[in-house]
């Protein structure tokens, strides 16, 4: 289990607070959406979960272990993997087989559990074919797969994933997102996912949204999508279904429910055509 208690933190450069006092559990088997505007604090936040940020004041544990404990920062890394905005930035060799197991490798992994550990990783991701290939020719949606390849062949507990679809296409933002949701579906992995978009939100447990360092509000998917006036006050869309369904509330024309995607919408919709 992720704890987050009181945390609050401050750049050198900066005299206001990055995060001021957040609080937040993450249970084990939990997929948790973070989202808010750039410098709400939500990268922060994520950067605290591995210990690659040490906290001002409170305190962040995972498992029991503390991240402001050295002796346990090494341990906590191994049980939280972090897969970030620019895949380049994570891809260390030429090779992708290489490097997938480049953590493993530096764990003492030994070499057949290795091999056996980089194969189902390539496999999890859809990557296995490109396993012989130089990541520079990869497509930035397969330098993404890769990476999170690299981070599951360290069979990490915990995954948090730090806008890591931000660089991508719709196209790449869709395959590695439905990668991550599979994974969390089928291995009961703990994800902890750091995003923009906001209709990367619908599929979660739970959504945090983040402003100005603080949490402004927590809930179900359904539950943060009634609020669209809140979430528009402080720089946040909707889902494009959410806003049609407003939309056609105001008119009068379907209550729609908590539907938030236009699959669900036409669910909602195509009754009332059919009835005329």
């Amino acid at each position: 289990m992720l704890s987050v208690k009181d945390v609050s933190y401050s750049y050198e450069d900066s005299q206001r607070k990055a995060l001021d006092g957040v609080s937040l559990d993450v249970a084990d088997g939990e997929f948790v959406c973070i989202v808010g505007h750039n410098g709400s604090g939500k990268s922060t936040l994520a950067k605290m979960l591995n210990a690659l940020l040490l906290p001002t004041s409170g305190t962040v544990s995972v498992n029991g272990l503390e991240t402001h404990d050295e002796d346990s920062v090494l341990a906590i890394r191994q049980q939280v993997g972090m897969v970030f905005q620019n895949p380049d930035n994570q891809i260390v060799t030429t090779v992708v087989r290489e490097d997938v197991a480049f953590g493993p490798e530096n764990l003492g992994v030994p070499t057949e559990e290795m091999a056996e550990r980089v194969d189902r990783a390539l496999r999890a991701v859809g990557m296995e074919r490109y396993a012989s290939s130089a990541p520079h020719m990869l497509s930035g949606g397969q330098k993404q797969r890769v990476a999170i390849a690299g981070m599951l062949a360290m069979e990490p507990s915990i995954l948090v994933l730090d806008e890591a679809t931000a660089m991508l296409d719709p196209i790449g933002r869709r395959d590695v997102l439905g990668i991550v949701r599979r994974l969390h579906d089928e291995s009961g992995i703990t994800v902890v996912m750091i995003t923009q978009y906001m209709e990367e939100a619908i599929g979660a447990d739970r959504v945090v949204v983040m402003n100005d360092g603080k949490i402004a509000m927590t809930g179900a998917p359904a539950e943060i999508f009634r609020r669209g006036d809140e979430l528009r006050e402080i720089g946040l869309d909707v889902p494009l279904a959410v806003e049609l369904r407003e939309e056609l509330a105001k008119k009068g024309v379907c209550d729609c429910g908590d539907a938030l995607t236009l699959e669900d919408m036409a669910d909602k919709l195509c009754p009332l055509f059919l009835k005329n």
